[in-house]
């Protein structure tokens, strides 16, 4: 095994396994890892520790990283068909998240909608209780 340098960026091992930045920050993140402490001006700079533990992660997930969309390279198993039919499973799913989230707000609107109704009348009848004499209170 090669010796590991001393400080390395994020990007810098990103490149280097051929994953995204963001793919190592959410592994470095998920794994329990606390990021801010290590930055420097902006930028995360990964001591060996780190970057042992995403090269790590990177082979116990078999060199992959990058979550459950299959990547069509030369010799993969996946070919565009099934990649397709990934990602119009994937926008199914969001549609009915979209229309789900859709008729919550709609039902909140007409629940808010029904309390600010009532509060009016509530207000109205203030309004009557306020414009009474005082020997009409027995009414």
């Amino acid at each position: 095994m090669t010796d590991l340098p001393e400080k390395m960026t994020i990007k810098n091992l990103a490149d280097e396994l051929g994953i995204s930045k963001n793919t190592v920050r959410n592994q470095l993140v998920n794994a329990g890892y606390d990021l801010a402490r290590y930055k420097d001006n902006g930028v995360i700079m990964l001591d060996k520790e780190f970057i042992g533990v995403v090269r790590s992660i990177y082979r116990s997930k078999g060199g992959q990283l990058t979550g459950d969309l299959p990547v069509n390279d030369a010799g993969n198993d996946f070919p565009l068909e099934k990649e397709n039919e990934f990602l119009r499973e994937q926008l199914a799913e969001k549609d009915r998240h979209i229309s789900e989230l859709t008729e919550m707000i709609r039902d909140q609107q007409k629940l808010t909608l029904l309390q600010q109704q009532k509060n009016d009348q509530l207000l109205l009848e203030n309004q009557e209780l306020k414009n009474r004499k005082w020997w009409q209170f027995w009414k």
